[in-house]
């Protein structure tokens, strides 16, 4: 019986330091840590001059047939996709819809499609309030509908022309995004 006490004793010891050294040491997923310091992505923002009119003309939209073996190329306001030949099996119609003209995001139609080929997107960010965005930060990301987080593309930004270039495997609603002001405090 002393034998099974002091097993007990033991364990409930092991515990308490355990616990304790999570206390001491943190975690990062604790629920009485500190908050995470890693900045969560946010939509960039247009400047209020770039969307004073936006208020009066709200969704935009545009749409075309593309060539599957030719190729095409679909333009709307500060977004271009480049569509190869071959990217898809058919002629199949795209689209590029901005639901709101204050913030650089898209939904990008047929939704779903899937590529043999990479479609390329390019966004300008021009017309973006920068104010408090680090510039570096700047790239293009697409909403996971699963987890309504944005995931970050392999993207190329030219500073010069304030664009963003990436290439897409399959559509999805795709902005321009960076790391939250102030880093996310």
């Amino acid at each position: 019986m002393s034998r099974s006490k002091n097993h007990n004793y033991w364990l409930a010891g092991a515990m308490i330091l355990v616990v304790g050294a999570l206390l001491v040491t943190g975690c990062s997923r604790s629920p009485i840590g500190e908050a995470s310091t890693t900045p969560e992505p946010v939509v960039l923002q247009r400047s209020a001059s770039a969307t004073a009119a936006a208020s009066l003309v709200g969704e935009i939209y545009t749409e075309q047939v593309i060539s599957a073996a030719e190729g095409g190329r679909l333009v709307l306001l500060d977004v271009i996709l480049e569509v190869p030949p071959g990217a898809v099996p058919n002629d199949t119609l795209f689209s590029i819809t901005i639901p709101d003209l204050s913030k650089f995001y898209n939904d990008f139609g047929t939704s779903g499609l899937v590529f043999d080929k990479p479609v390329t997107v390019t966004m300008s960010y021009r017309d973006a309030d920068l104010a408090g965005v680090d510039a570096s930060s700047i790239r293009i990301g697409y909403l996971n509908e699963q987890t309504g987080q944005w995931e970050d593309m392999v993207c190329a930004v030219d500073p010069v022309t304030m664009t963003v270039t990436a290439q897409l495997t399959h559509f999805s609603a795709y902005g321009l995004i960076s790391d939250e002001p102030g880093g996310g405090n």
